[in-house]
């Protein structure tokens, strides 16, 4: 049997260092096909140099690649990290003139292609880093808010794969409203495509969106019940600072004024003893947070291509509307949370240099607050795309 598929054409223009994160684009969008293809008659066909250009002749190798890339695709995906690229003649880099090729488009019609711009934020041996390419990575990138462009920066490789996920599927979103509100498809390419029976067979024991949420709702209770064990901690730790700042200054001082430093060393020790708890259980406390926002995450993320597919008067579509709750009380938690490590972040810097055994507690408690400061970060921009996602999806 045959049917009618649109197809909808993602080309991604990157650097050659992250060509883990193309490899992680074209499995995502496999996966998502396996969905979509069926259920939305939408398939997404990728077009990356590195695969779809072959040997020829021209001023130079980008001018070859832009002879073979067709001009028409209509979702542009850019990613970089550490290079830049080399100069094409017309532009600074051959990612950069694909950037711009793809700009000119959107800039003459916004609704012919999607941007979609990814920075990689993640440490590099420096023996692997070229200063001056480095620089041009973060010039063009601060050149997008000029141009009105937006961009999302990633630590690795599963974040990148849970924000191309979100984002394709808001932009698939996206692609089936005006769909939906146009009376011809003019602008989607389509064609016929066979498909067998054996092509199509469903798989019984996946999982539904309502198991996904339901996961999804469990681990943001235990990210909850984490934070706040990690924010008693850090109340606990503030209170014995105060107690400890009150005990200096009830010490017995010399006529001039000095405290007895014995007495003082035994409190800064009990300062510093302080504190080693606190990063023990923080350090504890760590990984349970990872997991249970990387499972919760991963649930979410699989429900994203079933949101996109529900239908607008299913009493499935009600019930998931439920977990929006679940996600606007997370992203809360997290940004709360993430401001009190702030503080008591802010707190321990302040503290003086007045001991060695002190300045390693202080350093032990900063590295694990700067640990727990970016779990927080990461878990507020992935619930908050999530969130995006969700909201189109239900409520525009």
């Amino acid at each position: 049997m045959s049917r009618q598929e649109h197809i909808l054409t993602v080309f991604v223009a990157s650097p050659d260092d992250v060509r883990d994160e193309r490899d992680k684009l074209e499995e995502v969008i496999r996966e998502l096909n396996e969905t979509w293809s069926r259920t939305l008659g939408v398939r997404l066909d990728l077009v990356r140099w590195d695969t779809h250009a072959y040997p020829g002749i021209g001023t130079d190798a980008q001018a070859v690649i832009n002879e073979q890339i067709p001009e028409d695709y209509d979702i542009f995906v850019g990613i970089m990290w550490c290079r830049y690229g080399t100069p094409t003649g017309r532009a600074g880099s051959g990612t950069v003139e694909e950037f711009e090729c793809a700009k000119k488009r959107y800039d003459a019609d916004p609704l012919c292609v999607g941007i979609m711009v990814y920075f990689k934020d993640e440490a590099r041996p420096p023996s692997q880093i070229d200063p001056g390419q480095l620089a041009k990575v973060k010039e063009f990138r601060d050149s997008l808010g000029k141009k009105g462009g937006l961009y999302w920066d990633f630590t690795g490789i599963d974040a990148f794969e849970k924000l191309i996920r979100m984002h394709l599927a808001r932009r698939v979103q996206a692609w089936k409203a005006r769909l939906e509100r146009s009376d011809t498809s003019a602008k989607i390419p389509s064609s016929e495509v066979s498909i067998s029976e054996h092509e199509t067979e469903e798989k019984g024991d996946d999982l539904g969106i309502l198991d996904l949420m339901e996961s999804f709702e469990d681990r943001a209770e235990e990210l909850e019940n984490i934070s706040e064990r990690i924010g008693k901690a850090g109340e606990d730790l503030g209170k014995k600072m105060s107690d400890r700042t009150a005990e200096m200054e009830k010490l017995v001082r010399s006529s001039k004024g000095n405290a007895s430093r014995k007495e003082a060393k035994r409190l800064i020790a009990r300062i510093a003893s302080d504190m080693d708890q606190f990063t023990a259980c923080v350090d504890a406390e760590l990984p349970l947070l990872s997991d249970a926002l990387n499972v919760g995450m991963n649930a979410i993320i699989q429900a994203v291509p079933m949101l996109v597919d529900l239908q607008s008067d299913g009493a499935d579509m009600e019930q998931a509307k439920e977990g929006l709750d679940a996600i606007v009380s997370l992203r809360h938690v997290l940004e709360e949370a993430e401001e009190s490590i702030i503080e008591l972040r802010a707190t321990i810097a302040a503290i003086p240099r007045l001991a060695t055994r002190l300045n390693r507690a202080k350093r032990g408690a900063s590295g694990a607050l700067d640990r727990l400061i970016d779990v927080f970060t990461n878990g507020q921009m992935l619930v908050g795309e999530y969130e995006k996602v969700f909201r189109e999806v239900f409520l525009e």
